[in-house]
């Protein structure tokens, strides 16, 4: 007795085949785990390892070329590959790919104490990987030379730059930096 056999149980590849049965082909590599967190030249090396190729590109709205110590904020995967949105490794990822990078802002800082301003700018310094810099707010004031007049973290912030509000976006990071200009205790500022 012969049994009708329908057409998609069959597939040609050099001959007929019954589907189901193993192919030639190498079988597509189990659901890559994500990366997120991790350097782009680490994530990319996983993937090689997991048979993958992988590609990468800016995460924010920008165009930049990635480099190995960025960090991957998103990935997808297709069958045999997996494309890496990447950011520099200071940079804060976006809500989702191709969106600005919520940059940190600088708090307002002035007139409140330096121990208070420091510890309200402590996760812009390790963001930034730098510290902020104290400056004498009068000429010839150097707020780490006066140890008779307190610590420098008893002193006040009479400005500060930048100012309020500005976003610490990478001319922050490489560039410039951040300064209060201080007074000493019992005297006023500028």
């Amino acid at each position: 007795m012969r049994f009708p056999v329908r057409a998609s149980a069959l597939a040609l590849a050099g001959g007929l085949a019954v589907a189901g049965c193993a192919s030639d082909s190498a079988p597509a590599p189990a659901e890559f785990a994500s990366q997120k967190g991790q350097a782009l030249g680490k994530a990319e090396e996983r993937a090689r390892q997991a048979g993958l190729t992988f590609s990468s590109h800016d995460a924010s709205e920008g165009d930049r070329a990635p480099r190995a110590d960025w960090s991957v904020c998103f990935q997808s995967q297709g069958e045999r590959s997996v494309e890496f949105a990447v950011v520099r490794k200071a940079e804060t990822c976006p809500s989702a790919d191709g969106r600005p990078i919520p940059w940190l802002r600088m708090p307002d800082v002035s007139g409140r104490p330096v121990s208070s301003a420091r510890a309200e700018l402590t996760d812009i310094e390790t963001v930034l990987m730098k510290g902020v810099r104290l400056v004498g707010a009068r000429p010839g004031v150097n707020p780490h030379a006066h140890p008779g007049d307190g610590t420098s973290d008893s002193w006040t912030v009479c400005s500060q730059r930048p100012v309020p509000g500005t976003a610490l976006d990478e001319r922050w990071q490489a560039e410039e930096d951040i300064e209060l200009l201080v007074a000493r205790p019992g005297t006023r500022c500028p």
